[in-house]
């Protein structure tokens, strides 16, 4: 078999060359053919353009004739501007057939010699045209005859160079005719000899596919092993949608126009219908979310066979198969999810309620006790009372940041948005936790504030809780006898309060997790100092929502620095009319002292105007606008004890409460005897707790009687605590449901109103409809379980958290409502830890 081998190769070989000459002459052929065919259709292509370009001429000659001799007729001045551009297209044929001719000498000559004739045609024209706009309409006749015995000339020539070119065509395609015989000979040579060589190639192949039968059954072997593995891959296909039709979540493969090539069994279980008959059906219909190619991420509502829809959480991907872009689609199904978040909120909305109710109910009652509310008590058992207060405290602040954490988590958590003065906050948070810092045996400082006021916006209450947790932590991690460090800077746009102390600093692996939940060191001796690990988690969220940040670096020397920032407001708001702030005159001649005193009342919710002598103080005062007045006893001029005098002599200010700030304060004292009623006699230099009591005694002074209020609340041991806080300033109406406060509502009027939103009978809410429809309208305290919402913001005088509220903020709260201090404290952190 291998002696067939060489021949017929060689034989191949020749046959092989034998048309490739075949091919390659008669392409030769073709191309000269082709190329010579090209050539003559180009020159019977110019005869035919030089033929039309010679009946152009005649056309627009004729045409500028015929149109000459109507304007003689008509005086159409129409048929003279068509005569004329009839003319002028006469002479751009005529040069066009000059320039198609330029080849041929003869024909340019005979071009040539007709252009005169056509120039003296269409001059003999121009001037009958003339001749009759003249109104020389006998002279237009005889140019008429003159210009019909030029024509005949012209024709002849024209005619003459068609005969030419037609000559020139007819010699043109014979010699094209001779090439064509010429070359169809010469092919039909080369193509037998083609067909010679074709058939011994056949010969040729015949013995050599002869050869080859093994290889045949090679191939069909190979075959048979290509089956096996096609076999091998179906049963892969099988075991792939076993896996998949085992997976809980529905799983589709999309191709690229949205129709679903393969589901899992799960689909079926979702949508309703067998997976199968999903088969091929626009994906569009089951997942709205996928129309138009889209590839979307996260919660998306899918539709059942039934047209009802449920929730999924959807992941995609994609890959290329044939040539084709798939998609691959995980649904999982988040209905349960849902649920479980719905009882989660419900849980956390009866934790708040059943467990800050009674909490606030206990730490109340603790707190009257301790404080000698009860009377004395043993030392044993105050010490135990004492412990039981201080951990109640504790309990309260862990259950304060488990809710908070959630809401925060969940989005529900919501924020005031008020214009705030970061130095009054600050200074807020210090005085609040300074009690906290004496227990630690350390002193805050505030070392650093600007001198100008830095205003922001967001909830007070929040960001002093942030404050609260920064400086309680700062305390519980330094040294006893420490001082910790608070700083107030401003950076272009931005404010920066930071809290250091001297403690032993963050160790290096906890650096990174400080701000996660429950996030505690583990070292024993920071174990020991107790807390949730929840307050810096809180304190970041609150920053963040506030458009600020938070962190901590080591600090030189020792310690740890934590600083937070917050945006500045670009400028202050003015100052709303209708403040309704009570009024405050300060009688005091030294401006620094004036100052001084002004801003201390200021922060207690008072306005403030300035007298700097006793004159001007009694014509302010006679005024009626003040609510209260203080008064120097040393005044340039009238002093202040003629000037007390003539106060109470004057029947418009005879009752104003009035309060002595002197250096000779308790003289001044001695000198009245009190014969007029004073509010009080400070001393300078001035006490602010003092005069926080005494501004206090003034705001009662000036509401004559003991205050009524009506308190909504269904739990009695509640009920009883708020009434034990209030019972010097204020008469407690408890009303325990809906219907009983509705009643009391038709009673009487109120000087307090105090709501707890989760009645036995419906939302202490519904009460705020007819108690803004009242006149005079009553301020409103909301003292419930539930955060502040900003739904109902508006609607009330302030708003307070059970369990976040301590006995002094409660009671400052009522007694600044029942006093006409309007400003909301509501949100502001428990002083418990």
């Amino acid at each position: 078999m291998a002696r067939f081998e060489r021949p017929v190769r060689s034989i191949v070989v020749l046959a092989v060359l034998a048309l490739l000459l075949f091919f390659g002459i008669a392409g030769w052929l073709g191309r000269e053919f082709l190329a010579d065919n090209a050539r003559t259709r180009g020159w019977v292509d110019h005869t035919s353009l030089v033929i039309d370009t010679i009946g152009e001429v005649r056309q627009h000659l004729l045409r500028a004739q015929l149109y000459s001799h109507n304007f003689l007729l008509t005086r159409n001045p129409g048929d003279a501007a068509v005569a004329q551009d009839a003319e002028r297209l006469a002479t751009e044929a005529l040069l066009d057939l000059r320039a198609l001719t330029a080849e041929d000498l003869d024909q340019v000559r005979r071009i040539d010699a007709a252009i005169v004739l056509a120039e003296q045609i269409l001059a003999t024209n121009d001037r009958i045209i003339a001749a009759v706009q003249r109104g020389d309409v006998d002279g237009a006749r005889d140019l008429v005859t003159e210009r019909f015995d030029e024509a005949p000339a012209f024709r002849t020539i024209i005619e003459d160079v068609v005969s030419a070119e037609g000559a020139l065509l007819a010699q043109r395609q014979a010699a094209t005719e001779t090439t064509l015989r010429r070359i169809m000979w010469l092919l039909a040579g080369v193509a037998v000899l083609a067909l010679l060589c074709g058939l011994l190639a056949t010969w040729a192949l015949a013995r050599q596919v002869a050869t080859n039968h093994k290889r045949y059954r090679e191939m069909e072997r190979a075959k048979l092993e290509s089956d096996a593995d096609a076999r091998a891959l179906a049963e892969s296909r099988g075991q792939l949608q076993a896996v998949l039709d085992s997976a809980r979540d529905p799983i589709l493969v999309i191709d690229q126009d949205g129709r679903i090539e393969l589901a899992n069994r799960a689909c079926g279980e979702a949508f309703g219908v067998p997976g199968q008959d999903l088969l091929g059906s626009d994906v569009a219909g089951l997942v709205p979310a996928l129309a138009g190619g889209e590839r979307p991420r996260g919660e998306v509502r899918v539709i059942r066979h039934d047209g009802s829809d449920f929730p999924v959480e959807i992941s995609t991907g994609v890959f290329e198969r044939d040539g084709r872009g798939m998609s691959v689609c995980i649904l999982r199904d988040v209905t349960e999810r849902h649920r479980l978040d719905q009882l989660k909120n419900e849980f956390v909305s009866t934790v708040s309620h059943e467990l800050r109710t009674p909490l606030t109910s206990i730490r109340g009652s603790l707190g009257l006790v301790v404080a000698g509310a009860a009377g004395g008590l043993p030392d044993k058992a105050k010490s135990l009372l004492e412990i039981a207060h201080k951990n109640s405290e504790r309990l309260v602040g862990l259950i304060n940041d488990i809710l908070d954490i959630e809401r925060i988590e969940s989005g529900r958590i919501e924020f005031r948005h008020d214009q705030l003065e970061v130095s009054v906050l600050v200074d807020q948070a210090v005085e609040m936790n300074q009690a906290y810092a004496a227990e630690h045996g350390v002193e805050y400082w505030v070392s650093a504030r600007p001198d100008v006021p830095l205003l922001a916006q967001g909830d007070a209450g929040r960001i002093i809780q942030v404050l609260t947790n920064l400086l309680s932590n700062a305390a519980k991690f330094s040294p006893r006898g420490a001082v910790v460090d608070v700083a107030v800077h401003a950076f272009g746009s931005l404010v920066r309060i930071s809290v250091r102390d001297y403690g032993v600093g963050i160790p290096e692996e906890f650096r990174n997790r400080i701000f996660q939940r429950f996030a505690q060191a583990d070292a024993s001796d920071v174990r020991r100092k107790g807390g949730s690990g929840l307050g810096l988690s809180i304190a970041k969220a609150i920053i963040e929502r506030h458009g600020g940040r938070i962190g901590f670096e080591a600090a030189e020397g020792g310690g740890t620095r934590f600083w937070l920032t917050l945006p500045l407001l670009a400028e202050a708001r003015a100052e709303e009319p209708g403040d309704a702030r009570r009024r405050m005159l300060v009688c005091e001649d030294d401006p620094d002292v004036a100052t001084l005193l002004g801003l201390l009342i200021e922060q207690d919710g008072w306005r403030v105007d300035i007298a700097r002598d006793a004159e001007t103080a009694l014509e302010k005062a006679c005024t009626g606008q003040y609510d209260a007045m203080t008064v120097d006893l040393l005044l340039p001029g009238m002093d202040g004890i003629s000037l007390i005098r003539k106060l109470r002599d004057a029947p418009a200010t005879a009752g104003l409460p009035i309060i002595v700030v002197s250096a000779v304060a308790q003289e001044g004292k001695r000198t009245l005897n009190g014969v007029i009623n004073i509010v009080d006699w400070l001393d300078k230099p001035i006490e602010q707790l003092r005069l926080r009591a005494a501004l206090y005694q003034a705001g009662v002074r000036k509401r004559d009687g003991r205050a009524c209020v009506l308190h909504v609340e269904d739990d009695d041991d509640v009920i009883q605590v708020v009434g034990a806080i209030v019972r010097d300033e204020a008469d407690i109406v408890p009303a325990r449901s809906l219907r009983e406060a509705q009643q009391r509502l038709t009673e009487r009027q109120y000087d307090l109103i105090i709501i707890d939103v989760g009645l036995p009978d419906g939302s202490g809410l519904d009460l705020l409809k007819t108690i803004n429809a009242r006149t005079p309208r009553e301020p409103v305290l909301i003292f419930s379980a539930e955060d502040a919402s900003s739904s109902y913001a508006s609607a009330v005088s302030a708003s307070l958290v059970k369990s976040r509220t301590d006995n002094e903020q409660l009671h400052q709260t009522i007694t600044d409502l029942i006093n006409g201090l309007t400003q909301d404290r509501q949100g502001g952190p428990s002083h418990g830890r």
